[in-house]
């Protein structure tokens, strides 16, 4: 029997997916308009080169957290291609725990730098109508998704080492 958060977990993918698609192709399609606009006409749109620098931003975001939600994220495994069993999984354990650590850390300064501009904007607007603050919220919403997963992952890792099951 599936558990019942599982819907819900799946419901959550399909929506990170969704928009990382969504975005991705708004992405290429506004600097496809930009480009044919500047050189059939001479002139392009203000608003597109820094949306579309935002969009990157959001894109690059989106992809760490679904490669992240697969594990597939960047790892340093030279040394795990050759243990198996519980040692794998103790390593497993430490890097994860390791990337949790770093992303929380990431989750706090990237919140302070929020705050200091939510509370005294700065940095003015990325295109009309949206401050720098509402884009800079997606950077602690992001690492502080990573740490869950990344916790997760230490989790699962410490019960297999633990209990001697292959790290999978």
């Amino acid at each position: 029997m599936a558990s019942p958060a599982r819907p819900r977990r799946i419901a959550l993918d399909r929506i990170e997916d969704s928009l990382l698609v969504l975005l991705l192709v708004a992405m290429i399609v506004l600097a496809f308009v930009q480009i044919l606009l500047r050189n059939l006409f001479g002139v392009g749109l203000v608003w597109i080169e820094p949306l579309v620098r935002q969009m990157l931003l959001w894109v690059a975001l989106l992809g760490a957290l679904v490669a992240t939600r697969e594990h597939n994220h960047i790892t340093v495994d030279a040394l795990s291609r050759f243990l198996t069993g519980r040692p794998r999984s103790a390593v497993g354990f430490f890097c994860d725990t390791f990337a949790t650590v770093v992303c929380a850390l990431l989750t706090y300064a990237t919140f302070q730098v929020f705050l200091q501009e939510f509370r005294d904007p700065k940095l003015g607007q990325i295109v009309t109508g949206l401050p720098v603050w509402a884009s800079l919220a997606t950077l602690p919403a992001a690492f502080s998704i990573m740490a869950v997963r990344f916790g997760r992952f230490a989790f699962r890792n410490l019960k297999d080492s633990l209990r001697g099951a292959p790290a999978k």
